[in-house]
């Protein structure tokens, strides 16, 4: 025993902050005794700026390197508790992305050309290039990981540890479900909110 008291080790310390697995294009994060699951290239793809998909996007904002260390910014471990984890209308202190969501008026719904998003029909409105404002606004989404959309992430996780050290040891883990600039939106499929909002387009 030290002066000041027990200076014993836990197994968790092999655990480094960073755990990267190439293979499946995965990162796990370490945020003390939690684990928090994130795909960069599925992150990216949806709201990255070389994504083709209408919706709100991020500015400068295209490597893994990039989103790990905006995440790791934004995410303590005491924040990763719950069914569900929304951090909404963070700010960054500068512009993060573009914020292409808008409100429309009831004479608007219904008249507006709309475009299968993800699933869902969303009502369009096409702008000129560059006239979608920019946002100092940011959103996560998190949920607790679920090993059937991990791609296998928990498996070679505790092959990097010598088989040793598990997600199971570690008091929870998270996946990143959604990370998005601008004003706070729900699901596409809440229908009563999609119907009164817009999401800007620019044209070609």
């Amino acid at each position: 025993m030290g002066l000041f008291g027990s200076n014993k080790s836990s197994p968790l310390d092999i655990v480094t902050k960073v755990s990267v697995f190439p293979t499946i294009g995965s990162i796990v994060l370490r945020k003390d005794n939690k684990l928090l699951v994130f795909s960069p290239q599925y992150l990216l793809g949806k709201h990255g700026d070389t994504s083709r998909e209408v919706a709100s996007k991020f500015m400068n904002l295209s490597l893994a390197k990039q989103l790990l260390e905006l995440i790791d910014n934004y995410v303590s471990s005491s924040k990763l508790s719950g069914e569900r984890v929304e951090i909404k209308e963070m700010n960054f202190g500068s512009p993060v992305g573009t914020d292409a969501l808008v409100k429309i008026s009831p004479e608007q719904a219904g008249m507006l050309h709309q475009e299968n998003v993800r699933g869902n029909m969303i009502n369009t409105i096409f702008v000129d290039k560059g006239k979608i404002p920019t946002t100092n606004l940011l959103n996560m989404i998190l949920v607790p990981f679920n090993p059937q959309y991990g791609g296998g992430v928990e498996q070679l996780f505790k092959q990097k540890y010598g088989g040793i050290i598990g997600f199971e040891h570690f008091e929870g883990a998270y996946a990143v479900l959604t990370i998005f600039p601008g004003k706070y939106a729900p699901p596409m499929s809440d229908a009563s909110f999609w119907n009164q909002h817009a999401l800007l387009k620019e044209m070609n």
